[in-house]
Formats: C-alpha cells, sequence, structure tokens
C-alpha cells in the first residue's frame, strides 16, 4: 500500500493528513501557491509520517509568505519532527505553535 497525503483548508488553516515525504510532495509543491492564498496556520497534527522532504517545504513556504510580508504557524508538530527541526539547527526560524 503507498502511501498519501490529503489536505484540507478551513477558513485560514491548511490541514495536513496522512504522509509527507518525497513520494507525496509533489502535488503540494504543484499547487503551493493556491494553497498558502489566506493561510496564517499549518496544522500538521494528522500527518503520520513526515521526512526531511516535508521539513524542506515548510521551509521554503515560510521563505515565501516571508517575501509576501506574510507569516504563517505550524501547529501540531510532534516529537519527531520537532527532533528533526532541532537536528537541522532550524529551531531559530520555524514557526512552531
Amino acid at each position: 500500500m503507498s502511501a498519501s497525503l490529503n489536505w484540507e483548508k478551513k477558513e485560514s488553516v491548511l490541514y495536513f493528513q496522512g504522509t509527507l515525504d518525497r513520494e507525496t510532495l509533489l502535488p503540494v509543491w504543484q499547487q503551493r501557491k493556491a494553497l498558502l492564498a489566506d493561510i496564517n496556520i499549518i496544522d500538521i497534527s494528522a500527518l503520520e509520517h513526515i521526512d526531511s522532504t516535508g521539513l524542506a517545504l515548510f521551509v521554503h513556504l515560510k521563505a515565501e509568505m516571508e517575501e509576501q510580508n506574510r507569516q504563517f504557524i505550524i501547529q501540531g508538530v510532534s516529537e519527531r519532527f520537532q527532533t528533526l527541526i532541532t537536528l537541522y539547527d532550524l529551531d531559530e526560524i520555524m514557526n512552531i505553535a
């Protein structure tokens, strides 16, 4: 069974569910501009797995948002993902709630 990634926008929150890795990233990457429109919060609490590719996506999204003078917060960060953020020394730049 292959991994899948789903997302849903509700008001100013973008919810991810499933697996965010190099296998599932492409559709999100291709739709990132539309997905980020009117978004202030990205909720990843329903992600079962996220790897360094997912982390790279969030770093890139943060940079894109800052170019537009916008900020977003990532909420629902798991202990494993927080460890990945720390290992890459990104604690200072990631907006984690």
